[in-house]
């Protein structure tokens, strides 16, 4: 019987197949690198997911996408909602430990990571269909964007799926602004997850849970991080507690990244990349609660207009502010108490070194 022509499981390079044994791949090579891939490849995860319906609705609406950028603050849940969207038709680059992206994808792919790496990925992917997701990209916009206009232009079967903190500002890329749960996910969120931790608890009043979800912003990471503490405090006293967050709220999991054991880490890794004007107007504008104008930050930052205007943008555009029109801005509260924290840090510096303390505002 002569032998039949089979498709490479990595590459999609036709391969002979015999009537004795089917190959999956064109090469040791090939199945090598299909090893390494899987080996990148992320767990399906093992808890549940709760809410976003609305969300994945208009995901699926925009998948034709060749670069779809999803932004939102700390702790929102832009990384989980990608997995439940990208399922295991994506490969996965996690880029919160990276400094080169190339690289990174390169290592995820199951290709060779040496220079010059842009051209070895156009090569593997110019005559594929793959979905690659790049998450937590922040830290590294400027090469996420400097590797993915070549790569998109020289492979038309790419499509790319990013979660940021802040837009990669690539042409053609479309931004999906993950937003906080609405209410009823968020309590039933914390419901889930309260009784993970305490099989057989009661939970009571839905109108707590209900303010305890508002005070933490309807963050999932938060949410998560306070229905850890039902083992130690009934819930009436976790939301009575919630000015101190930043402490409480510090028992992650394990397995997860530096930055997601808590939410004080979570934040302080957006105020970390801040360029040192950013950081300042951050920490001043911290200090009242609810919205605030242009005016109002500027008396508070004792600097110019222009400049405090081109500084709030930038943290609007790194989710750490919200722009909610009529010339009005907004600070979620556990980004506002972790400004207010670093203030008094600052504040307590320039004590110590003699200095005045920042401007307030009223």
């Amino acid at each position: 019987m002569a032998d039949q022509v089979g498709t490479c499981a990595h590459c999609g390079t036709a391969t002979a197949t015999s009537r004795r044994r089917q190959a999956r791949y064109c090469s040791n090579a090939c199945r090598q690198r299909a090893y390494r891939r899987r080996v990148n490849e992320p767990v399906t995860a093992l808890d549940s997911f709760i809410g976003r319906d609305a969300e994945l609705d208009r995901l699926g609406g925009i998948a034709g996408t060749r670069l779809l950028t999803l932004v939102g603050p700390a702790g929102v849940g832009k990384s989980r909602l990608v997995k439940e969207f990208a399922g295991d038709r994506a490969t996965w680059v996690e880029l919160a430990s990276a400094t080169d992206v190339a690289r990174a994808c390169a290592v995820a792919l199951g290709e060779p990571a040496e220079a010059p790496v842009l051209s070895t990925l156009v090569r593997a992917l110019a005559g594929r269909e793959t979905v690659l997701v790049l998450d937590n990209c922040e830290h590294v916009v400027a090469g996420c964007a400097a590797l993915l206009e070549p790569l998109l232009l020289g492979c038309p079967g790419l499509t790319v799926v990013a979660t940021s903190r802040e837009p990669l500002r690539v042409p053609g890329e479309v931004l999906f602004a993950v937003r906080p749960l609405s209410i009823t996910d968020a309590v039933e969120l914390f419901a889930d997850r309260a009784r993970a931790n305490q099989v057989g608890l009661r939970l009571g009043d839905r109108d707590v849970l209900a303010a305890l979800c508002t005070r933490l912003d309807r963050l999932p990471l938060a949410i998560e991080l306070a229905a850890r503490l039902v083992t130690v405090l009934p819930v009436e006293e976790v939301l009575a507690r919630l000015d101190d967050r930043l402490e409480l709220l510090n028992r992650g999991n394990r397995t997860a990244a530096r930055r997601h054991q808590s939410l004080r880490a979570a934040i302080g890794w957006s105020y970390d990349h801040l360029s040192a004007d950013e950081q300042h107007v951050f920490r001043c504008i911290s200090q009242g609660s609810g919205g605030f104008g242009l005016d109002v930050a500027v008396r508070a930052c004792d600097l110019p207009s222009d400049r405090v205007l081109v500084v709030l943008s930038a943290l609007v555009t790194k989710s750490l502010l919200t722009f909610t029109g009529a010339g009005r801005f907004e600070q979620l509260e556990s980004v506002r108490l972790y400004g207010r924290e670093r203030l008094a840090e600052q504040s307590g510096k320039a004590v110590r070194r003699g200095a005045a303390p920042a401007a307030s505002h009223s």
